[in-house]
């Protein structure tokens, strides 16, 4: 029989989507105030490049940005990140169009995990509408998509950011587990 452990804290990182800097840099301020240091920040990049799925909403070219946070979280707690970070976009909106959308996600040893509230067949449910995907997955030294992978996702634009990340998730883990050795 196994036996059931805490789960290894995660990279928590988001991307933002946003027409307007002010409104990237107050919503990035939100998240800083309770999640703490940003340790990687990404330039912004073309999310109209991959999709106009929210530039109507948006009105105008959509920019996409991510970010991690140096501290990393219980990856049991990632419905309530999705949950007030939607509370943020809702807080921000005008006119009931979003000024920015969210998406927090989870970076662990082999797989990127992004959380939402659109029900699919290969999406797990979490708790309180919210349900979660793997969007990558990593092996061999690189990142593999999935058929649902979102298509900015699938781009190497991005993965090049998400290894950043990931490798920032490897050195703080291989740090932390020398320290409780010594």
């Amino acid at each position: 029989m196994g036996t059931a452990h805490e789960f290894e804290r995660e990279k928590l990182f988001c991307g933002a989507l946003y027409t307007d800097e002010g409104d990237y840099e107050r919503a990035r301020s939100r998240l800083c105030e309770r999640f703490g240091t940003i340790d990687i920040e990404s330039e912004p990049m073309s999310f109209s490049a991959f999709s106009d799925y929210y530039s109507y909403e948006m009105a105008g070219e959509v920019k996409r940005r991510f970010f991690s946070f140096e501290e990393h979280i219980a990856p049991d707690t990632i419905a309530d990140v999705k949950t007030w970070t939607n509370a943020i976009e809702a807080e921000m909106s005008e006119d009931g169009k979003r000024r920015v959308n969210l998406d927090p996600g989870l970076i662990g040893h082999g797989r990127l995990l992004l959380p939402t509230t659109k029900p699919a067949g290969h999406r797990i449910a979490l708790r309180d509408g919210i349900y979660i995907e793997m969007t990558l997955f990593y092996s061999r030294g690189e990142w593999h998509d999935f058929p649902w992978t979102y298509r900015d996702f699938k781009s190497e634009q991005v993965k090049s950011i998400m290894t950043r990340i990931r490798r920032a998730y490897i050195e703080k883990r291989r740090d932390e587990m020398k320290t409780a050795r010594t």
